[in-house]
């Protein structure tokens, strides 16, 4: 069972990288582009024939094969804003294309649908592998971004001429590519994982991601940028993944700069917290007495010299300076 729910979700990664070669293309394509895509689109159909009839098996007779599917609503998400509703008017695709066809999956049935045909222990199932799924699509997405972060660094901003330029915008858009993929794949699995009635754990771990959190960050390209002070890494890069691969010591690097900035951040503001109780406890209670003494010793001084309007105003201001002093302690303290 879990080999046939594993099969599945390999299937919908195939069919979201299907739908993101078909979306780029257009209609304005070459005759190899368009063999690809059938060949593509040949080899996903006949797995999911293959999937939906071994799914007679596992999900029981409450499961009907002939149902007609939905599309495949899947966000295909990248840093470039765009329109993904015109996707069928401005691309080779149809309906019933195969990248666009719904397989029989626990999560794409519902959780009512799984318990009618007597199937609710696969849902526990593809629930844990989904968040492997959503594990692996987060971890590439860290190597990719961290991938495009050095190339700017290392290619882009080193490039002299225009073929350089060229070449180095070209490996920006490969990887750009690959983010774009690992990103709908995780909108794709989080919405399967809501289909199957998560925990709050769970919820609290895989968020919605955003367009705007793909933003690479300048820090490792140019850590000396201006403002840059305050800014932080979304919260994808704090999920705990295993960040074991062959880029490993580009994501060291990636991780060591912005560890070095949260840690600045984080000194900056325990300083800062560590002032503002002092001035507040210490400094601005000692300032009133000190300066409700120094009154007092200019009474004192005006008193010696036979000077009562002074000492009258000496003591005045002692008093003044006293009762602040016995404010600020009661408000602060």
């Amino acid at each position: 069972v879990a080999t046939w729910i594993s099969i599945g979700l390999a299937i919908e990664e195939a069919q979201i990288a299907l739908l993101i070669e078909v979306r780029r293309i257009g209609r304005r394509s070459m005759e190899t582009q368009r063999l690809d895509i059938a060949w593509q689109r040949d080899h996903i159909q006949g797995q999911i024939d293959e999937f939906t009839r071994s799914a007679l098996m596992h999900l029981g007779e409450g499961f009907d094969a002939d149902d007609d599917p939905d599309d495949l609503n899947t966000d295909i998400l990248d840093d470039i804003d765009d329109d993904p509703a015109d996707f069928t008017e401005t691309s080779d695709a149809w309906t019933n294309s195969p990248e666009l066809t719904i397989i029989p999956l626990p999560s794409n049935l519902r959780v009512e649908h799984c318990r009618r045909c007597m199937a609710e222990d696969l849902i526990p199932l593809e629930m844990s592998l989904c968040e492997g799924q959503a594990n692996d699509a987060l971890h590439n997405l860290h190597i990719n971004l961290c991938n495009k972060a050095i190339l700017f660094r290392t290619t882009v901003r080193q490039a002299k001429s225009q073929a350089l330029k060229t070449r180095a915008w070209s490996q920006v858009t490969s990887v750009q590519q690959a983010v774009s993929l690992h990103a709908s794949i995780y909108t794709k699995t989080r919405k399967q994982m809501i289909q199957l009635e998560p925990g709050p754990d769970q919820l609290q771990k895989y968020k919605p991601l955003l367009c705007e959190q793909l933003k690479i960050s300048t820090a490792v390209g140019n850590p000396n940028a201006q403002g840059q002070r305050n800014e932080s890494l979304a919260w994808f890069w704090s999920v705990e993944v295993d960040m074991e691969g062959p880029e490993n010591s580009w994501n060291e690097e990636f991780y060591r700069v912005h560890w070095l900035r949260a840690k600045a951040l984080r000194d900056r503001w325990m300083e800062e917290i560590s002032l503002v109780q002092s001035e507040m406890m210490d400094w601005m209670c000692n300032f009133f007495l000190w300066k409700a003494t120094q009154w007092g010793a200019r009474m004192q001084e005006s008193l010696l010299k036979q000077l009562p309007g002074h000492a009258c105003y000496a003591r005045r201001q002692s008093q003044m300076y006293s009762l602040l002093a016995q404010d600020a302690q009661a408000a602060f303290q």
